[in-house]
């Protein structure tokens, strides 16, 4: 998981290089790219979503532990559970209704509803949600059985190993 997350982080560069690009060519000439707006937008929900798990796994994302500051271990590892009970049921009905979208939008071969010219296929861009949210799922689960059974989520989120 922690590649994958290395890999997803490099989508920041194309999207850098796209909207350097699309400024540079509508500043200049006053014409910007049929497809500057979708690929941005493709590119950025692509980098957000797929890099959510990896923060996750790290533990980067925003956690406010005032309540935690105050309680014993035994009582920090009952909240850390719950917490990660309800990311899981968060993401998991998030799954349940996506994937039955992807797999229509794909059956469909459904395309943008921006009404620009390039309008592109959108179908593989619908299975980023449940690929991150699988992703995420994946990651809470191993965050509670680390809780659960060995006291830090750090021993089975592979954090510390490459």
């Amino acid at each position: 998981m922690k590649k994958f997350g290395r890999l997803v982080s490099l989508l920041i560069l194309p999207l850098i290089a796209e909207i350097l690009y699309s400024s540079l060519k509508s500043y200049f000439f006053k014409a910007p790219p049929i497809w500057s707006f979708e690929v941005s937008l493709f590119l950025y929900g692509s980098f957000f979503m797929l890099g959510a798990a990896y923060c996750h796994m790290e533990k980067k994302h925003v956690s406010v532990d005032v309540l935690n500051h105050y309680l014993s271990p035994k009582w920090r590892r009952v909240q850390g559970v719950f917490s990660e009970l309800v990311v899981l049921s968060v993401v998991l009905t998030i799954l349940w209704v996506s994937v039955p979208a992807a797999w229509r939008s794909m059956l469909m071969r459904e395309r943008s509803t921006h009404q620009t010219p390039f309008n592109p296929e959108i179908w593989w861009y619908r299975w980023i949600i449940p690929l991150s949210c699988a992703l995420i799922s994946w990651q809470a689960f191993r965050d509670m059985v680390a809780l659960i059974f060995f006291s830090r989520p750090e021993s089975l989120s592979g954090a510390e190993s490459e």
